[in-house]
Order: C-alpha cells, then sequence, then structure tokens
C-alpha cells in the first residue's frame, strides 16, 4: 500500500482569515484544492490529513481518511505540504528525501523511524528540515508556493490551464446548450453532465479553457472568458460578465462582472458588481453594486495589513480577502488590499477599514463586535436555506474562531483618517 500525508506547516497562520475552518490544503487554486489535486494524482494510495487540532473533526466528517494519526504499519510515507501547487507528482519511490524550495520543505519521502516519529504536531511546531538534514538528502524543488492569498490570485489562473491540461485535456459537451449558444475554441470548453447553457451565452476559449462543472445553470446573455471554473451545482446570473481566472466552487450564485477571484462554496454575489483579483470564503454573501478595487490610482504595489505589520504585496493588482460567512450591505465599496476576518457585517455606502478582525459588525454609527450567539444563529439560518445543518464539529469551530480571535479584537481601534484598523493600543469595544 502506498501511503501519502498531506501536512500543515508552521506557516499556516499567513493564509489567516480563510484558514480559519479549513485547513490551508483545502484551499482553492486552480481547478482543484491541494488535496483534491493530490487525490488525482495518486488515486490507488492511502492518504492521512495533518491538520491543527480544532480542525480534524470536521475533517473526519468531511473524508474518509485518516487525521492526524498514521498507520501504525506505516514503514515509508511521501509527506507533502498543503501549501505547495504542485502539478507533476512527486514519486512515491526512491531513497528518503527532503524536497526543499526557499527554507520550505515541499515534500519528504521518509522510511522506518525518521517516517515514525513524524507526526501533525511535528510540522507545526518543528523545523523537519533542521530536524532531518543530517541524515535525509536534502534535494532544491521548484513548485509554486502559497505563503499568502495573494499568491493564490498570482497562479490561479496558470494553474487552471495547467490543471485541465492535466487531468480534462480536451474539451467535452454533455450538457444542454440552448439555441443562440456560441462557443469560441470549443475544443477547450468542458460542460458537465446536467448543466444547462441559456441563449445568448458566449464561451471564448481562446485565451484559455473553460470549464463546467455538473448541474450548472448559466442564466441568458453571459460572457464567459477563459481561463475559468465553475462548480458542480452553481448558477450564473443573466448578463454576467465572468472573465480569464473566475474560479467559483460548487454551489454558489454569483452574477456582475467577475475576474481572477476565487469562491470557496457556497457564496453569493448574485447582483451586479465588479470583483478582481480576490479570494472569496464559504457562506458568504455580497450585497448587490458592492464593488472592489484591484488597482491604485498609482498603479504601484499594494501593501495590506495582517495582524501587526504592513506587507507589500509586490502585486499590482490585488483585491481582497474576505472568510466564511462575511456579509456586505448594497453599493459597498471595498478597497485594494482589504482582509476581513471571520463572520463580519459591513454596512456602509463608505469605504470599509482595509482591514477587519473577525465578528466585527462595521457602520457609519461605528465597529462593534458582532456577538457570538446572533453570528452563529444567523450562519445556521444561512446553512439551511442550502439544505445543510450546521454540524456540531463545524458548530465547535464557529465557537473556536471567536475565542481565537477575541485578543485581536480588544486591542483594535479604528483610525478614521487613515480608513483601516491599527493595533495601537486597547480601547473600548462596543457590542451588537
Amino acid at each position: 500500500m502506498q501511503h501519502i500525508c498531506v501536512f500543515e506547516d508552521n506557516q499556516h497562520s499567513q493564509l489567516i482569515p480563510l484558514v480559519y475552518t479549513r485547513p490551508v490544503f483545502e484551499l482553492r487554486c486552480g481547478l482543484f484544492t491541494t488535496l483534491e489535486r493530490t487525490i488525482k494524482h495518486y488515486p490507488h494510495a492511502s492518504i492521512t490529513l495533518f491538520c491543527r487540532n480544532y480542525l480534524s473533526d470536521v475533517l473526519k466528517e468531511r473524508f474518509d481518511h485518516r487525521v492526524n494519526t498514521l498507520h501504525t504499519t506505516d514503514d515509508a510515507c511521501l509527506f507533502l505540504n498543503g501549501r505547495a501547487i504542485i502539478s507533476l507528482p512527486v514519486s512515491l519511490e526512491g531513497p528518503e528525501e527532503l524536497g526543499v524550495q526557499d527554507n520550505t520543505l515541499i515534500y519528504a519521502r521518509l522510511k522506518g523511524n525518521n517516517a515514525k516519529k513524524i507526526s501533525s504536531e511535528t510540522f507545526l511546531t518543528q523545523d523537519v528540515i533542521e530536524m532531518l538534514k543530517n541524515t535525509v538528502q536534502v534535494i532544491d524543488t521548484h513548485v509554486p508556493i502559497v505563503n499568502y492569498f495573494w499568491d493564490i490570485i498570482k497562479h490561479n489562473k496558470s494553474q487552471i490551464e495547467k490543471d485541465f491540461m492535466l487531468f480534462v485535456k480536451e474539451g467535452s459537451i454533455s450538457g444542454k446548450l440552448y439555441e443562440g449558444v456560441y462557443l469560441i475554441n470549443e475544443d477547450l470548453v468542458f460542460i458537465g453532465k446536467g448543466s444547462r447553457i441559456k441563449p445568448g451565452c458566449v464561451f471564448d476559449a481562446e485565451d484559455g479553457p473553460i470549464y463546467i462543472g455538473n448541474n450548472v445553470t448559466i442564466a441568458p446573455n453571459t460572457t464567459i472568458e477563459g481561463p475559468v471554473y465553475i462548480g458542480n451545482h452553481s448558477i450564473v446570473q443573466s448578463n454576467s460578465r465572468i472573465r480569464g481566472g473566475a474560479n467559483i466552487g460548487e454551489v454558489c450564485k454569483v452574477g456582475g462582472e467577475i475576474v481572477n477571484t476565487v469562491f470557496h462554496s457556497y457564496s453569493n454575489k448574485q447582483h451586479d458588481g465588479f470583483l478582481g483579483d480576490s479570494y472569496i470564503g464559504s457562506w458568504v454573501n455580497i450585497g448587490a453594486d458592492t464593488v472592489n478595487s484591484n488597482l491604485l490610482n498609482t498603479y504601484g504595489n499594494i501593501k495590506v495589513e495582517l495582524g501587526e505589520n504592513i506587507i507589500n504585496t509586490n502585486h499590482m493588482f490585488l483585491g481582497m480577502a474576505m472568510g466564511d460567512h462575511n456579509k456586505t450591505a448594497i453599493n459597498t465599496t471595498i478597497m485594494t488590499g482589504s482582509i476581513f476576518g471571520f463572520a463580519c457585517n459591513i454596512i456602509t455606502p463608505t469605504y470599509p477599514p482595509k482591514y477587519l478582525p473577525s465578528f466585527t459588525w462595521y457602520s457609519d454609527n461605528g465597529t462593534k463586535v458582532y456577538i457570538l450567539e446572533k453570528a452563529l444563529q444567523v450562519a445556521k439560518i444561512v446553512m439551511k436555506r442550502r439544505d445543510k445543518e450546521m454540524t456540531p464539529a463545524e458548530e465547535h469551530i464557529f465557537r473556536t474562531v471567536f475565542q481565537l480571535t477575541e485578543k485581536e479584537r480588544c486591542s483594535v481601534k479604528i483610525n478614521k483618517t487613515r480608513g483601516i484598523y491599527g493595533k495601537r493600543h486597547q480601547t473600548r469595544t462596543n457590542y451588537h
């Protein structure tokens, strides 16, 4: 039996807020998450998942894989970093080896005692390269690594093309095309079973493939320009402009203009408004005419506020990262490089701050803490509308995120002249 372990390492916190409710290897880039891509690379392997402990129960609900425990009989295992986007599989066979890039462990092919001494905590708390470099050969490797959310944005468009060529290979039309649908470069258009493409739609795959999953509905007069991915059971509303790099996860409802933006799953942006170069979590609802900026008027590099640090992303185009269970009101305008935490409510026609900690209720009346029980009640209502019941494990994560982010909320104040949050000193916070 071949054994593979996909792991989180100690850099996962740089991907907050997107990883509060999921391990790093469940983030989307291209047609798949890292875990989905790994399963396709190694269809006959036994897979173990290493993650933070508070995520383990919900992973056991989602997958049949072992979580945070290797098989006791394992005498060899290939460990793969969940932040690495590996398009060509690492060989399971061969000598013990550490694949390293820029001091980041990409993979470790280990046997015997070296394999057995590794646990989920090892990757989260220790330097495995330093621990094994004297006994295991170190090999330089070169693959895309996701350090921050903007790395996903950087690689997403090209990864859609790579995944299509590796795993889909050619176009195929299994769904229903109504009269008046136009396909440009049909050889790179894949439309899954049960999907319906209504009249007046144009699919332009000249600049990249278009992948439409199963049971997707594309309403009339929509233009899709590849490379694009739209997942199973999603809906694209009439007169939408879905442009290169749009990556819509399963059971989403989207409309308006979307470019190089990832919607994880179960999120809504049904109305007009532009979103570009962003990552949107699950169970998000984007109000009508909400727009985000992805380019500064100065055409300079975009900076983001992450924790206590201001980071130059070296990106000219960058929108936002929005955690799960966020809501925006109509006509919300979001600045370049914004980061919104988990379960935020943004209710303002003016610019919200570029950084909002989790469970923030932001309006023109100021900033309040979104009370946990109220936020949880709304989340359960939203999920039930999609025929999903929040499980005890999911509720545990919801409550855990509130606890994990409490210190941050208490130490944050709003600086209205700068328009962003700054961790400057303790301030009194209202509750909503």
